[in-house]
């Protein structure tokens, strides 16, 4: 029971999506961590 080529590369791009916008959302909330860390040290 081979999975067809288009339905593999939409469930591929649909990862591909979810994980980049996990990604920016992790790298969005430790800029904001630290830019709050920087300004509690100052």
């Amino acid at each position: 029971m081979a999975m067809p080529w288009d339905m593999a590369v939409c469930i591929a791009c649909n990862v591909w999506v979810l994980l980049d916008g996990w990604v920016s959302t992790c790298f969005l909330a430790a800029d904001e961590v630290a830019r709050l860390l920087r300004s509690a040290t100052h």
